[in-house]
């Protein structure tokens, strides 16, 4: 379901940004094979890391989660050569961490993961109307920057709260878009 409903999120906000015909195609294939390595377990996931030659940080053996990103790419260009473009991997790789100087559909899939419609939470709720209605009018572009901040500041602010370690991607990619939008 959440996949799916991922996928969905994605195809409307690349019909908002009006995105091309391929970009399209490639936002929804990564949006689909997004969490393909999700339910592996984090001996399987190092096992990837290795297969794939993938270095990663300590912190990643702390937060077993952040692996699925990284070796999802890999894996589903393993299984679907010809859907899995390095385009697709590239969004796969950033969908949880973010990253600096993330493209435009890097941020809507990131975006979409945590905002799609199967999310119940009070804050992803909020956020999904926030980033749907747009109330301060702001440019498009600059609109998507201010909602990936704050859904990254709700990601780190769990992560704090929760007591676990935070991926400096993260981190870099927060800073990096409050940065550019001031």
């Amino acid at each position: 379901m959440h996949t799916l409903a991922v996928a969905e999120e994605c195809d409307r906000m690349a019909e908002m940004f009006t995105l091309s015909r391929e970009d399209k195609h490639t936002l929804h294939t990564a949006a689909l094979l997004h969490d393909i390595t999700k339910e592996k377990t984090p001996d399987e996931q190092i096992s990837l890391c290795r297969v794939y030659r993938i270095e990663y940080p300590e912190v990643y053996r702390e937060t077993p989660a952040l692996f699925h990103a990284k070796t999802g790419g890999p894996y589903a260009n393993e299984l679907f050569p010809e859907l899995c473009t390095a385009r697709v991997c590239d969004l796969i790789s950033t969908h949880t961490t973010g990253c600096v100087n993330m493209s435009l559909m890097q941020k809507l899939l990131l975006l979409a993961d945590g905002i799609e419609a199967t999310r119940k939470h009070k804050h992803l709720i909020e956020l999904r109307d926030l980033f749907y209605n747009n109330p301060e009018g702001n440019e498009l572009s600059r609109h998507l920057d201010i909602c990936v901040i704050k859904y990254l500041d709700m990601t780190i602010s769990y992560l704090i709260s929760s007591n676990q370690a935070i991926d400096t991607e993260t981190v870099n990619a927060r800073n990096d878009l409050v940065l550019k939008t001031r």
